[in-house]
């Protein structure tokens, strides 16, 4: 899993791997981009698994945003982080490169979360029966199976971006 969610951010890694100029209180580099790809991937991720797994399971219409509320809350340091360094890039972005290339990499960044935390849920649909793998979804979801904790495989990473953007 972890060579596939590197894999995934290295369009984004690549641009932003020059970029270390100090902000505030925030300096943008390619680790800590690559952090805050890898927590909007994990926020896709959740998300997905929710919308795929709520029909096929008969939840209610509103599983979608209460999963993703829920998860939102319990994972709200790893939240934080990534909105203050994404200000912080995208601030940087703009005034060295201009709004056209800002809205460039804003596309490109969607584009590689949405397209890596496919393949995340592909892989873990692929893994089983689809009622099956949304029953662990749902019972995953529903836990703390699927936050940024000490057991998620990109835990460091994660975490160093809450450690940059809290000095």
């Amino acid at each position: 899993m972890r060579i596939v969610q590197m894999g995934a951010v290295f369009l984004w890694v690549i641009f932003s791997n020059n970029l270390f100029a100090q902000t505030e209180k925030t300096t943008t580099s390619a680790s800590l981009t690559e952090a805050h790809t890898i927590i909007g991937m994990q926020y896709f991720v959740v998300g997905t698994l929710a919308k795929e797994c709520h029909t096929y399971l008969d939840k209610p219409d509103s599983f979608v945003k209460e999963t993703q509320i829920a998860w939102l809350g319990r994972n709200a340091k790893f939240i934080d982080a990534l909105t203050k360094y994404q200000a912080t890039l995208f601030a940087e972005i703009e005034s060295t490169y201009g709004k056209e290339k800002l809205e460039a990499e804003k596309l490109r960044y969607r584009d590689v979360v949405v397209a890596q935390g496919s393949a995340i849920v592909q892989q873990f649909f692929a893994r089983g029966d689809k009622l099956a793998q949304c029953r662990k979804a749902a019972e995953g979801l529903a836990s703390t199976y699927f936050d940024i904790t000490p057991q998620f495989p990109l835990y460091a990473e994660a975490l160093s971006l809450v450690q940059a953007t809290s000095r």
